[in-house]
């Protein structure tokens, strides 16, 4: 086999094959052979069927699988012989294949680039620090009331108010038609400003209970349902009965009722710090490690791979859809438009392969490596965090080869980006 490998660019080669003529031989061989135990051929034994009988039948089908498996097999070995790293699968363009000549085809192909970093050490970016107030603890206080609220039945009035929560009966018509779909019992609404499709019913303050009002909804027009997409039409609200948002007081009975460890509101505050400590310190990590990739991306301007940024929006995608599927939504179902959701991330996913394939130079050049050491420090602390032993957490890396190969990578990315962050100049 001769191969020719021309560089299109940094990120793209396009290699010329050539297999010699006896492999292609070869191949059409094992080829029909397998053909003729596999077929049934009037006046042949199965196995026995002459080859230019086949070839006479089958001859296009057949060089189409030889094609294709001596492209499959001669185009791995020729990227091995080449030591080139492919990041998609190729795209080939072959010649006819003849018997007893070379077969000969190009593959154009998108390969990981030679990188070579520079001007890593001392990069300069604005540094975040954690920061917890008393304001983020009363704010995360306030959040956990209202999660606490309760509806309580209004018994001193009839009269609707605004603030009240209403419970109706309604039932919505275009014209003289009653709406699919839009006739709902014991529904509760806020008396307050708002579109009663938000679940807000102003018309009704100053409305006794017993009252049917009408209101007139428009509907936006991009509204899911096509037959009242755009459309104005007119509901009937009947009161039924008015409820008022209670909200508990803030005091250690509080603390007690979220069945914590907390058991006063002084506890309750204190645990509430130490967690917005953490999720502090994380966003503050975060922000940081964007600022020192995003100065050295600055500083090394490569060309990077489409595929690898595809695959990187892939995983983006991924993981928002396992986010809202953790919330309980399908976001399939959600109407969102893909195509653009994928060009927002595009810059985002670009940055990140950027950054990788630059770490992964600078680890080279620096000489960094994970050790057993590093592997046992991150054992035990996922044990901690994960609440399980820590030879079980070794265990399951330890029997798969490629959950392991991802660990280390991931260890030494980590070490890497803690080697430029202790020779960064961080501002602010």
């Amino acid at each position: 086999m001769k191969v020719n490998v021309e560089t299109v660019s940094p990120v793209e080669k396009k290699l010329l094959i050539e297999v010699d003529a006896d492999r292609v031989s070869n191949e059409l061989e094992r080829a029909y052979r397998g053909l003729s135990r596999s077929v049934r051929v009037p006046g042949f034994r199965q196995g026995k069927v002459p080859r230019r009988i086949l070839e006479a039948r089958y001859k296009d089908q057949v060089e189409q699988d030889v094609v294709q498996h001596l492209v499959e097999h001669t185009w791995r070995e020729a990227v091995d012989e080449q030591d080139l790293f492919p990041v998609a699968q190729p795209v080939v363009s072959p010649e006819r294949l003849e018997q007893g000549k070379p077969f000969k085809y190009e593959a154009r192909v998108e390969v990981k680039p030679e990188v070579t970093a520079k001007d890593y050490k001392g990069l300069e970016y604005t540094g975040t620090e954690p920061k917890v107030t008393d304001e983020m603890v009363n704010d995360e206080l306030a959040r956990i009331q209202e999660s606490l609220a309760q509806l309580q039945p209004i018994e001193d009035r009839q009269t609707a108010q605004v603030g009240d929560y209403a419970i109706i009966d309604h039932e919505g018509f275009l014209g003289e038609e009653s709406i699919e779909g839009g006739k709902g019992t014991d529904v509760t609404v806020k008396v307050d400003e708002g579109s009663l499709l938000e679940g807000s019913a102003p018309m009704l303050a100053g409305k006794n209970v017993g009252e049917t009002v009408d209101a007139t909804v428009e509907f936006p027009p991009d509204y899911q349902d096509e037959k009242v997409r755009g459309k104005a039409a007119t509901f009937k609200l009947t009161l039924k009965s008015l409820k008022r948002r209670d909200v508990p007081a803030l005091d250690d009975e509080l603390a007690k009722d979220l069945g914590g460890e907390a058991k006063t509101l002084d506890e309750l505050k204190a645990k509430i710090r130490e967690g917005l400590d953490t999720a502090e310190k994380q966003r503050a990590d975060r922000e940081n490690r964007e600022g020192l990739l995003k100065a050295l991306v600055e500083k090394n301007p490569i060309e990077v791979p489409k595929a690898l940024v595809e695959r990187g929006i892939d995983m983006m995608v991924a993981g928002a859809a396992e986010r809202f599927q953790r919330q309980g939504l399908d976001i399939r179902q959600m109407g969102l438009d893909f195509r653009k959701i994928r060009e927002d991330l595009r810059e985002k996913a670009t940055q990140e392969v950027k950054a990788a394939l630059l770490l992964e130079a600078i680890a080279g050049q620096e000489g960094v490596e994970v050790s057993d050491s590093d592997l046992a420090d991150h054992y035990a602390k996922l044990a901690t965090e994960v609440n399980m032993p820590e030879a079980k957490v070794r265990a399951h890396f330890e029997k798969d080869a490629a959950e392991m190969n991802a660990l280390k990578n991931r260890l030494r990315e980590e070490k890497t980006v803690a080697l430029l962050q202790r020779e960064a100049k961080v501002t602010g």
